[in-house]
């Protein structure tokens, strides 16, 4: 626990200027990833995206059995994948069930050996994936509210990339085990950013998640409420940082609330 406290406190002095840092996504791994996954893929089809000039993969899911509800993207953690069997794959397999068509991209990622101080580059390298797999929801799936779940630092990529928009970049967000740190600057708090978060938000956590995501959810729903009157919080007693086990009711509470807020849109 001690590790991935020390790591987002670099990650928030970092991503903002106060360390130097520098890194890019393993490409090299990237593709072994993308390979292993078209070779294995079961749910879902198979799309190539690209951002400036990095191609990178999505999978989507469609069930085509339920009224559509909407569209989802879905944002992996640290050196995670869209297939990874636990959390990502349940999520996108379990919302298509329920009518939201999903897309989970792959995010930057580093090699197996590398420490988690670098992923810190990699948080305003997603930022052009992101907006580049919003566009192609929209584009493909027109008329439909646009919403985004995200985990852990897939969840601090998030909140950076709709801080830093104008616009209304989707019409929801729905952020698991955000790690959220105090700080004496607001340019280093997550906290500053999620106040420039003004979609409906719903904020998932658990009981036994990390220190960084449980000591400062109070503070996360203070912010929240004032935000807008859709936010939400939820504490799901007994989960861990990857929800494990509770796959099925996590991705119900998802559709739940993705459906009460997009209704009133």
């Amino acid at each position: 626990m001690k590790k991935h406290l020390s790591f987002f406190i670099i990650l928030f002095l970092s991503l903002f200027g106060f360390i130097g840092v520098t890194s890019a996504s393993d490409i090299e791994r990237e593709k072994m990833l993308a390979e292993t996954i078209k070779d294995s893929i079961i749910i879902g089809d198979v799309v190539s995206l690209k951002a400036s000039d990095t191609e990178f993969i999505g999978l989507l899911n469609k069930e085509t059995d339920v009224k559509p509800k909407g569209v989802t993207l879905i944002l992996h953690g640290m050196g995670s994948n869209p297939n990874a069997p636990q959390l990502i794959h349940p999520l996108r397999d379990n919302l298509a069930q329920y009518g939201w068509s999903t897309l989970a991209i792959q995010l930057p990622i580093l090699p197996h050996d590398a420490p988690m101080d670098d992923y810190i580059a990699l948080v305003p390298e997603s930022a052009p994936r992101i907006e580049a797999s919003l566009n192609y929801l929209k584009e493909n799936f027109p008329n439909q509210p646009c919403t985004m779940v995200a985990h852990s630092l897939g969840a601090v990529m998030a909140i950076s990339f709709l801080a830093s928009k104008e616009g209304i970049a989707c019409d929801a967000l729905v952020l698991i085990g955000l790690p959220t740190l105090p700080s004496k600057t607001d340019e280093t708090s997550t906290i500053a950013l999620l106040e420039k978060v003004k979609i409906p938000t719903l904020d998932i956590y658990g009981s036994q998640d990390l220190p960084s995501v449980v000591q400062m959810a109070n503070t996360r729903k203070t912010i929240l409420s004032k935000n807008n009157a859709l936010n939400r919080q939820q504490e799901t007693q007994g989960a861990d940082h990857l929800f494990t086990g509770l796959s099925e009711p996590l991705a119900l509470s998802i559709h739940s609330w993705l459906t009460s807020v997009t209704q009133q849109r």
